[in-house]
């Protein structure tokens, strides 16, 4: 093994930060919730033992979210008031409505009336009709519509509603596909068909694949989707409040834009000056979609007081919801991927379209609730704590979530879950900022009675790595993770003289820390072998580095020594403080990094974790529910989850 000299960096200790400490960084807006569900994730399991799914959600003027999906083989319509089921909504905040075969709802609109409006789909055998249901505002279904509620409507072959609206007079619209193309039904008061819309209540054969409705104070709506070409476009149609084609917007077949590749708006939103903002995705000739979001005028063309809005977060990025908060920012929600595992990202935009610096990391924030975590709906409630809602894997299902996320005049810190891992491969869960430590490992190695391993580090999708004291590198998974499969570059059989292992941010691969402090990389399902940033400190021939974590950037990354120490390299921000200095002591055995880079955790040898900061930012918060062996020197690594 041939290893080279390398500049440590300043270690900071805490003689040295008294009175120097600076001013907390303030608020934390886009960070998830911590007092919210299990660490800013609620699971709501509609019916034990069968699937849920959230696909729509929509704000009532009392500030109650109403969630429309489906249950097992039923729709599902639920109301939340702060965040919890409301019990004045159908029986314990939710109503499953049962149909003739499966049923789904995909769309759902508040009334005037305090109650809610909801669309989507039956499929009976091989036959799929539309379906539109209407509830009262204590969660029943509205006997005033169409007598019992509920009507099924077929548009012609097999046909789906994926967009529903509610006028203030009681007029319900509803719009989808079906075999002759797009569709826009309107209905009145009583279900039935309104006739003055295109003389027998709908409006078919448009050009496009329906994704989106939005309605004007004049009665006019706007359909949003793409082409039905092979290599589809952004689409957006203006409909008169008759029914016929408003050509006065984008002509006679609408506003068509050529993203780039197959191009789908996913959503749409009308600002109060009658400005349209449309998001979606465009997929240019790499094939991987990417989220985009633009503003048109009232004639159809860009504004171009709008800045255009395009970027990846992940491989394939595919955008679902939009919604505008009341000071004009305009949030969408999308859902990331990576090989299997999604991610949940929240872009917020300012009125302008540039990225909102004051949430998240610059506009965004990345929620890894799992591999099979997915985001349908967003809200932005009264309170400022945005909602967005789908589906989380529990106990082998996929049920109901919802993430809720800090306001603007947050001072909490990032609720973070983590593992520790003890020198058998012993795995367990701590959290700081909320109380939901992870459980369930499988995996990782376990040798009962024999101080082996040296570290542990977390990957995306609910999975992470060991490493033994030979470089031997073992995965775990909880939840719904996939096992890792690792190529090891490094392995020193028989000889203990690993001492730390990271990960990088995307999960393709790593680096295991030897004693020194020399940095060997590794790969993970067959990613790339990394390479290390740059400035780690190194102690040739000593025995002196205790752990490493890299930035969520993976840009730098920060190395603990036997004494507490801590030392940045690469980009990594200074460390303001190290929690706490052992001198001349061998005590320290690991260290992680928040998930937004503020700081992060030294691991003692008894399992207590020591809060440093980064930068300009205070410390996270403490940590809660850890293992703690007063008095046995036992802990070996600790690993924050993304």
């Amino acid at each position: 093994m041939k290893r080279q000299p390398r500049v440590i960096p300043a270690v900071v200790t805490v003689g040295l930060l008294i009175g120097l400490m600076p001013a907390p960084a303030g608020a934390w807006p886009g960070d998830l919730d911590g007092s919210f569900g299990a660490c800013g994730v609620s699971r709501v399991d509609v019916l034990p033992g069968t699937a849920s799914v959230a696909r729509a959600a929509a704000l009532q003027s009392d500030g109650k979210v109403v969630v429309a999906g489906s249950s097992d083989d039923r729709g599902l319509v639920m109301r939340f008031d702060g965040g919890a089921l409301d019990p004045t909504f159908g029986v314990a905040g939710r109503n499953r409505v049962r149909v003739s075969g499966v049923g789904r709802y995909f769309a759902i609109a508040p009334t005037s009336a305090g109650g809610a409006v909801v669309a989507g789909d039956r499929t009976n055998g091989a036959v799929v009709d539309t379906i539109v249901a209407r509830f009262r505002p204590n969660g029943t279904l509205d006997p005033t519509f169409h007598a019992n509620g509920r009507l099924t409507v077929d548009i012609g072959g097999n046909d789906s509603a994926r967009a529903v609206a509610s006028l203030n007079d009681g007029r319900v619209l509803a719009a989808g596909n079906a075999n002759t193309g797009g569709y826009v039904a309107r209905f009145g008061n009583d279900g039935t068909p309104d006739t003055s819309w295109d003389g027998d209540g709908r409006v078919t054969g448009l050009a496009l694949m329906v994704r989106a409705i939005a309605t004007r104070v004049d009665g006019s709506v706007y359909v949003a989707g793409s082409t039905s070409t092979s290599s589809s476009d952004w689409r957006i149609i203006r409909l008169s409040s008759d029914g016929s084609v408003d050509t006065s917007f984008g002509g006679s077949s609408g506003l068509t834009v050529d993203i780039g590749g197959q191009d789908v708006i996913t959503a749409i939103v009308i600002q109060p000056d009658g400005k349209v903002v449309a998001a979606g995705f465009g997929k240019g000739a790499s094939g991987h979609g990417q989220t985009v979001v633009r503003r048109y005028l009232d004639d159809g063309t860009p504004d171009s007081s709008f800045t255009n809005y395009r970027d990846s977060f992940g491989i394939n990025d595919a955008p679902s919801a939009l919604t505008r908060q009341p000071d004009g920012h305009l949030v969408v929600a999308v859902n990331s991927k990576v090989g299997s595992d999604n991610d949940i990202v929240l872009a917020r935009l300012g009125a302008d379209g540039t990225p909102d610096d004051g949430f998240g990391a610059g506009g965004v924030s990345v929620v890894d609730a799992g591999r099979r975590s997915a985001v349908n709906a967003v809200v932005a409630p009264p309170d400022g704590r945005i909602l967005a809602i789908g589906s989380v894997r529990d106990a082998g299902l996929d049920v109901v979530g919802l993430f809720r996320f800090q306001p603007d005049s947050s001072t909490s810190g990032v609720p973070t879950q983590g593992v520790v891992v003890d020198g058998f491969g012993g795995l367990h869960g701590w959290s700081a900022g909320c109380h939901a430590a992870p459980a369930g490992f499988v995996g990782g190695g376990y040798w009962p009675g024999w101080d082996i391993v040296r570290g542990v580090a977390s990957l995306p999708g609910s999975a992470g790595l060991t490493v033994d004291a030979y470089g031997g590198v073992h995965g775990f998974t909880f939840g719904d993770g996939s096992m890792p499969k690792v190529v090891s570059g490094a392995y020193w059989g028989g000889q203990d003289i690993v001492r730390g292992i990271a990960t990088v941010p995307e999960g393709t691969g790593g680096f295991v820390l030897d004693l020194s402090g020399g940095l060997h990389p590794f790969s993970v399902n067959g990613g790339p072998m990394p390479v290390a940033p740059a400035g780690a400190p190194y102690w040739a021939g000593l025995d002196v580095a205790r752990g490493v974590a890299l930035t969520p950037d993976g840009g730098g990354g920060y190395i603990v020594d036997l004494a507490g120490g801590v030392h940045a390299f690469g980009n990594a921000p200074a460390p303001n403080s190290s929690a706490l200095m052992w001198p001349g002591q061998d005590v320290a055995r690991g260290i992680t990094v928040a998930p937004d880079g503020s700081g992060g955790w030294v691991l003692d040898y008894f399992g207590g974790l020591h809060r440093f900061g980064t930068g300009g930012d205070r410390r996270p918060p403490a940590p809660v529910g850890g293992p703690y062996w007063a008095g046995f020197a036992i802990a070996r690594g600790v690993a924050a989850l993304p």
